[in-house]
């Protein structure tokens, strides 16, 4: 991402307002996101030939949706804040173009530690750093393939599990409502959506997001 033409409109448009110190309320944001998907595939009985599937990484593009509340510590220059916050987002991957489509919903709540390195009439701006937990669900084009290879004894299928992102980014105000941020997130769990045990051993299919990047608008009211 090109960070410094961000903060530079950032900072020309803020000059350009005209603000109080930030104030505690209410917020929304919705934006773009992209993430590196990393797809697994573990033993020889991971995953049926004929499906498409290939290990390695892939491109997932989307979108995600946050809301909450934020509050800033003090008087004055009030640097210091935390929020809270539900939030969603949807990503869509096709790895080969000709197989297997993936889609991943995910959903949580999340908080974050606030720092307005500049927090005065003309402009806000800091960096944001937290901890969320979420449901990570995946659903693909070949779910009912999957699904029919349960008959099979010491099969199983997990398209939905938990997952703890950590991120962190920039934020900027440039008047009274409106902002930006950027940001990163990595989500740290590594779960089977598919896998059979053989032989005491494990065959499998993860997907997995390993990188996840992503610029906001943000109202805040």
């Amino acid at each position: 991402m090109h960070w410094k033409t961000i903060g530079v409109i950032a900072v020309l448009a803020g000059l350009a307002g005209n603000l109080e110190a930030e104030k505690n309320g209410f917020y929304a944001s919705a934006g773009f996101q992209y993430s590196l998907v990393k797809t697994t595939i573990t033993g020889s009985f991971g995953v049926p030939a004929g499906l498409g599937i290939v290990g390695g990484q892939s491109n997932m593009y989307g979108l995600s949706l946050q809301g909450g509340y934020k509050y800033f510590f003090g008087k004055g220059e009030r640097r210091h804040g935390v929020r809270g916050y539900a939030f969603y987002s949807y990503g869509y991957d096709n790895p080969t173009f000709n197989g297997i489509r993936l889609n991943n919903n995910v959903y949580g709540v999340g908080a974050d530690y606030l720092f307005d390195f500049i927090d005065n009439v003309r402009l806000q701006a800091g960096f944001f750093v937290g901890l969320a937990f979420a449901g990570s669900s995946w659903s693909t084009s070949q779910a009912a393939a999957f699904k029919n290879l349960l008959r099979y004894p010491n099969t199983i299928m997990n398209p939905s599990y938990f997952q703890v992102p950590l991120q962190w980014g920039l934020r900027v105000n440039t008047n009274k409502h409106h902002g930006f941020e950027v940001g990163m997130k990595i989500p740290f769990v590594r779960n089977y959506y598919f896998k059979t045990l053989v032989n005491g051993g494990v065959s499998g299919l993860t997907f997995q997001r390993s990188l996840v990047f992503y610029i906001h608008y943000v109202y805040n009211f």
